[in-house]
């Protein structure tokens, strides 16, 4: 652990310049002090510690989080980034929610004392030396849930895999989304008894999720669609590379289509709006809305935590993500669960499984330019529009029991 925090320090210094552009900015400053040190009280009684790395991730542990907590288990979670810290702190309120440490070893430890864990689950997969070397070393066991590698990470993962092996085989249970995620830990190392297939409990939660839904009425008046009644097409979760294929059509759309844009990043909201001035499209900022009219064309969502609700009244659902191979599209099992017709580009590689579904039953419509996203703005209204929503909440259904498969194995390591 000592040669790890040296290399760290070195990386450190190396990048000093980009750190130095964080840390003197104020709002940063909570962050890294989050990460340093937990903003947590002394443990009374030992925890379950969640990782979850981001936004989706922290999404996808809710029904976990109620279950074991219905159990009676004192639970921590800690996540990564600081967009999923803020919807973790708000859709959490109940646990404690901590940034994630430093993975240096005299971080870690403090964490691991005033956390007190009894077990630690990572959601998908984020590996940090030090911290699953000194949990290791305390005999605390850790398990991998809902387990995905790509084919980009593994590439990366294999050709260190003599250095990442002993690390990897320190985690005691691997719980996977399908049979190519288990094949590719068993390529890096992993026994194979330790490696379990349960499958994506996102599909568990799109379906738990629903049961919370506000009323369409609700939703509408939330976002002051005060209007003549017009269907609604979202774009969900946005980056640039899906703007530029949905923005151009609607211009030339019918007029009874109203957009929502709802970006992955908020703060991209303004850039969003300067898009869509270019492209001749009225359209209003919700920060800034007083009521969408009927010369408004488009909105742009810009507040975190409500996408859910606004798919729930939308007659299509344009996947973000999905023009992009990095990014490799984001949650397709919400909209499926909806029963949403779902539009997207060619790169739906994080939900492979389901994506693949989608498109085979025609609940996922594949466009790759403007001009075929308008021509699907045209024919969708002869669509059969209760086929597609039956097939697509069929994908789901199908794919549901992830969650339960990770409990019974988690329970095993409380008993």
């Amino acid at each position: 652990m000592l040669i790890l925090d040296l290399l760290y320090f070195l990386l450190l210094l190396f990048l000093l310049p980009f750190w130095l552009k964080y840390v003197l900015k104020k709002a940063y400053r909570p962050l890294l002090k989050g990460r340093l040190r937990p903003q947590l009280e002394p443990a009374r009684e030992k925890a379950v510690w969640i990782h979850a790395v981001s936004v989706g991730e922290v999404r996808s542990v809710s029904s976990l989080i109620a279950a074991l907590g219905a159990r009676g288990r004192r639970v921590v979670l800690s996540v990564t980034t600081p967009a999923g810290h803020d919807l973790a702190r708000r859709e959490y309120p109940a646990i404690p929610t901590i940034q994630a440490p430093l993975d240096l070893s005299f971080i870690v430890r403090r964490f691991i004392d005033r956390i007190q864990p009894r077990l630690v689950i990572f959601n998908e997969l984020e590996v940090w030396p030090n911290w699953i070397a000194l949990l290791s070393r305390r005999r605390i066991p850790m398990i991998l849930i809902n387990g995905r590698i790509s084919e980009k990470a593994f590439r990366r993962y294999r050709a260190f895999r003599h250095v990442l092996r002993p690390f990897f085989r320190r985690i005691d249970a691997y719980m996977v989304q399908n049979e190519l995620y288990r094949r590719r830990f068993q390529l890096l190392g992993i026994p194979a008894d330790a490696i379990t297939v349960c499958g994506n409990i996102k599909a568990d939660e799109a379906e738990n999720s629903l049961q919370g839904l506000p009323a369409p009425a609700a939703v509408r008046a939330r976002l002051r669609l005060d209007g003549p009644s017009r269907r609604i097409v979202v774009l969900a979760s946005s980056h640039e590379a899906d703007e530029k294929v949905f923005i151009p059509a609607i211009a030339g759309s019918a007029d009874d289509l109203f957009f929502i844009i709802v970006p992955r990043h908020v703060e991209r909201a303004q850039a969003i709006c300067v898009q869509l001035q270019d492209n001749a499209v009225a359209h209003a900022l919700f920060s800034r809305l007083e009521a969408a009219g009927a010369g408004t064309r488009a909105m742009v969502y810009d507040r975190m935590g409500y996408l859910l609700p606004i798919m729930s009244i939308a007659d299509v659902v344009f996947m973000g993500g999905t023009f992009d191979a990095a990014t490799g599209g984001h949650n397709l099992y919400e909209p499926a669960a909806l029963g949403k017709a779902i539009v997207g580009g060619p790169h739906y590689n994080n939900f492979p499984d389901i994506g693949r579904a989608l498109e085979e039953s025609g609940a996922y419509r594949r466009v790759s330019d403007s001009n075929e996203w308008r021509d699907f703005l045209r024919e969708f209204p002869a669509l059969d529009g209760e086929r597609i929503g039956a097939m697509a909440r069929r994908a789901v259904a199908e794919r549901k029991g992830a969650l339960a498969c990770s409990l019974e194995r988690i329970e095993r390591y409380l008993a």
